[in-house]
């Protein structure tokens, strides 16, 4: 049989309380496959019929996902950074597209908090990703709510 091989893992990471166990893991898994990653933060902006509301400015979230990237370097992985806006309904296709233009042969997806309204609106975010990715998919567990 075939060794599995991740050369390319693509981390996406919501928040504080995703990266604090995620850092590790994915540090040791492309340390044991010297996997190069890309850490993609995704900024959520909260789109209501009188304004856009943002859940963190463009410069704290540029600079938490270059602290991930860095905490990554800093275990001696490969990672770099990859911070954008996005609209809560298009979170999956999101992380789907930047996995395909990386090349990613593993997605991992930070601790995924239950949204209630929200999943039920959008949908759950790691059922259309297990559904859409073309590599396999690592869901952190949540911490307690």
């Amino acid at each position: 049989m075939e060794a599995v091989m991740f050369s390319k893992i693509l981390v996406a990471v919501g928040g504080p309380e995703d990266a604090e166990e995620l850092v590790p893991v994915v540090a040791g898994l492309a340390k044991v496959f010297e996997a190069k990653v890309l850490v993609v933060h995704m900024r959520e902006r909260v789109v209501t019929s009188a304004a856009t509301l943002e859940k963190e400015t463009i410069p704290e979230a540029f600079r938490f996902g270059e602290d991930i990237a860095d905490q990554l370097v800093s275990a001696g992985v490969d990672a770099s950074a990859d911070t954008r806006g996005h609209r809560p309904n298009m979170l999956a296709e999101f992380i789907l597209d930047e996995a395909k233009k990386f090349g990613a042969e593993l997605i991992v997806l930070g601790g995924h908090h239950a949204h209630g309204m929200h999943d039920r609106i959008f949908g759950d975010i790691g059922k259309t990703l297990a559904h859409g990715s073309k590599c396999p998919l690592l869901l952190m567990p949540s911490g307690p709510q």
